[in-house]
């Protein structure tokens, strides 16, 4: 649920830097070898990214549900391979989306 809405995060953010809608503008980011002057939400993506990592992750935790006598291996060695690579994508958001708050800036709107 953290990550997924961190992802809603950075996907709001990455439309509303798009120069079509031009609400926020980003301090730092990506650049451009074409324009210099852009700046792509980067870690607007990375939000985005890592929420869909956890997402395909969440699958194989439900996968590790099923036990045979409630006392699977498999399941719990599954499990296990799992939800370290969660808490890391997790915490990689937090760190990344609080990098990304502090780059906002609202657009000029005259």
């Amino acid at each position: 649920l953290v990550s997924g809405s961190l992802g809603k995060f950075g996907q709001d953010i990455a439309l509303m830097a798009q120069t079509e809608m031009g609400e926020v503008k980003l301090a730092a980011g990506g650049g451009s070898s074409a324009m210099s002057h852009k700046v792509n939400p980067v870690d607007a993506e990375a939000l985005v990214t890592l929420a869909r990592f956890n997402a395909t992750l969440v699958s194989g935790m439900h996968q590790s549900l099923v036990h045979e006598n409630e006392r699977s291996g498999a399941a719990w060695m599954l499990e296990w391979m799992l939800l370290p690579q969660m808490v890391v994508a997790t915490a990689a958001g937090l760190r990344i989306a609080q990098a990304l708050v502090a780059n906002i800036r609202f657009a000029d709107r005259r």
